[in-house]
């Protein structure tokens, strides 16, 4: 993606974020069980950075479209939901899987046709400026870049001790949703993405999200034949990543038999997110 939107992305992320490589270990208490997010409704919920908006994508005028709930604080409720408007929302598109960054860039995965396309749902980037899109950028097919002919799913930006990677699930190379990572270059492409072989398993494995520093992963499967998608948690250590545990058995989810899908983590690992049914979720945990 050698685009001055690719460049200024990549001089974003080092100036929005510290430098600094993954922490190992844990330091958080287990988490609450979740509850419903009063006034919030749709999937693919996220936290803005600062903790003031969640995105989620819904089809409330007919087509899946992003979406955006503001509260003054995080201590505050949500606000009636705003629709991101096009070139983000298009009326003949599904548009999903929103993933704000530092200074309003915005990740998202769109259905849309174009001369670009590489098939099946793409991976796409774009800034806003007082909430309006400033143009929007597919990222490039592989192997010049991680779209697929199939479906990418949850993008979910991370900066780590020898780089910055693109976290996203795809069925494109293997059929089934796996969970792979893609690497920043320095002129501001992304290399072609890489399977995260100690997670993935023969089942569907999608929509990660992590915490910035990429020591914790959150994402959905079905490994387990609970009924659908659980959400499941690893942590990473020295020699690679724990056994990923699943959450909606372990911490008592209330939605566990049905789809649980798009878990995410607020910026400060307070708080987990997720979607199902139509509803979001919450639950809460306080820091050791």
């Amino acid at each position: 993606m050698k685009t001055s939107m690719a460049r200024s992305l990549l001089a974003v992320i080092f100036g929005g974020l510290a430098w600094s490589g993954a922490a190992f270990g844990g330091d958080a208490a287990e988490w609450s069980v979740p509850e419903a997010v009063e006034g919030v409704a749709g999937g693919c919920p996220i936290e803005s950075p600062d903790a003031k908006t969640l995105f989620t994508a819904g089809g409330f005028d007919g087509t899946l479209d992003v979406w955006i709930y503001e509260r003054p604080n995080k201590k505050s409720p949500f606000g009636p939901r705003q629709k991101v408007p096009g070139p983000v929302s298009l009326d003949d598109a599904g548009d999903f899987c929103p993933t704000p960054l530092s200074n309003d860039y915005l990740f998202f995965v769109s259905d849309r046709p174009g001369e670009d396309s590489c098939g099946g749902v793409d991976i796409f980037v774009t800034q806003l400026e007082n909430g309006i899109p400033k143009g929007v950028k597919r990222l490039p097919c592989a192997p010049y870049g991680p779209n697929t002919p199939g479906r990418e799913l949850a993008p979910s930006l991370t900066i780590e001790s020898d780089g910055i990677y693109l976290y996203f699930s795809t069925n494109g190379p293997a059929g089934d949703q796996d969970l792979y990572r893609s690497r920043l270059n320095w002129d501001g492409s992304f290399s072609v993405g890489e399977p995260l072989a100690e997670l993935n398993t023969p089942f569907n494995d999608q929509q990660p999200n992590l915490s910035r520093k990429g020591r914790e992963i959150v994402f959905s499967s079905d490994r387990d034949g609970t009924g659908g998608q659980d959400v499941f948690s690893a942590s990473r250590t020295r020699v690679g990543w724990t056994e990923a545990e699943n959450l909606s058995r372990s911490v008592g989810f209330p939605t566990i038999d049905g789809n649980e899908t798009r878990a995410s983590l607020s910026r400060d690992r307070k708080r987990l997110y997720y979607g199902s049914g139509g509803t979001i979720y919450v639950a809460e945990r306080s820091r050791k």
